[in-house]
């Protein structure tokens, strides 16, 4: 029975859907399973350090080793879309195949897999007592952010990334703990730009999709937040490694599979996020109040954005 490899008869769309959505991408990395299981081994090598040199003959012994640690997957996901031919044919081609699975890679797949590496994030920087929650307003958020990326600066700035949701970035742009001035260039089309997209040399990027950001998630069914959402998270690049030991895309034409007269497309994927255990510090979170479900407008305490005469910004 013929098949079809879908990333390959229509790579293009596929990709770009998949690239467009995923905002953890650049965390992703290569590593080597071990004996075709669900794990992979990282290696830790350990020296001792100097000792008093006593100028007789001879050195001090050191000590060193190889400390292996053993980590294992364990998102394993999957879907199947069986759209019979008439179907497509009714609907105008509406539920053709190559709608159906754009709009699953679009509003599902992508999102998911962001949604699960946010909250295996926090969940890393709780777990290793990195992790606030927090209110945040106009007032101390810029000092919020600084006091999140101070326990990872040691990875260098240009090798860390901070997530903020779009109510964070807002604060974040109306801060009274710093000033700016913006100018407005009428040279051709105006644009004015007031987000920050770094701080102290660390990138920013923008969350848009707030359900993609929080703390817990239930993956009953696709992906649903239920815990508190994530005001921002910062992570060390080198020292976070998301992974995908697997993944399965397949388009079955009519007449190429048994289960009737239609389309069969099926898709799976097999993956995880990890920090190893001696980089406990590479990842830190600050979480709101807020949880899922729950909405609130940023700005200072009293929730109204601006001060007390409208007008953003502070004094």
């Amino acid at each position: 029975m013929a098949t079809i490899n879908y990333v390959t008869k229509d790579g293009g769309i596929y990709d770009e859907a998949l690239v467009q959505n995923v905002l953890t991408n650049n965390l992703v990395k290569q590593v080597d399973f071990v004996n075709n299981t669900k794990s992979f081994t990282l290696t830790n090598i350990t020296t001792s350090g100097y000792q008093a040199h006593t100028r007789a003959k001879g050195f001090n012994a050191g000590t060193y080793g190889n400390e292996k640690e053993v980590y294992t997957i364990t998102q394993d996901r999957d879907i199947e879309f069986y759209v019979d031919s008439m179907d497509v044919d009714e609907t105008n081609q509406d539920l053709s195949m190559a709608n159906i699975t754009r709009a699953f890679v679009e509003k599902q797949a992508a999102p998911e897999v962001d949604a699960y590496r946010f909250m295996k994030l926090a969940e890393i920087a709780n777990t290793n007592g990195f992790s606030e929650t927090v209110a945040l307003t106009k007032a101390n958020v810029y000092t919020k952010l600084k006091d999140a990326i101070k326990p990872v600066r040691r990875y260098g700035s240009q090798n860390l990334i901070g997530y903020l949701s779009s109510e964070a970035m807002d604060l974040l742009e109306r801060s009274e703990e710093f000033n700016r001035n913006i100018t407005n260039q009428n040279v051709g089309t105006t644009a004015l730009e007031s987000r920050v997209t770094s701080l102290d040399g660390v990138t920013l990027i923008e969350v848009w999709d707030e359900d993609r950001f929080n703390a817990t998630q239930d993956f009953t069914e696709g992906f649903e937040p239920t815990g508190n959402k994530i005001n921002f998270i910062v992570c060390a690049v080198p020292e976070v490694i998301a992974v995908a030991k697997h993944q399965a895309i397949f388009l079955f034409a009519p007449g190429e599979h048994t289960q009737g007269d239609g389309w069969l497309y099926q898709n799976r994927l097999y993956h995880d996020l990890i920090v190893p255990k001696n980089q406990i510090n590479a990842v830190t979170a600050s979480l709101s109040e807020e949880t899922a479900g729950e909405s609130g407008e940023p700005g200072d305490e009293s929730g109204e954005p601006g001060d007390e005469s409208g007008e953003p910004g502070g004094d």
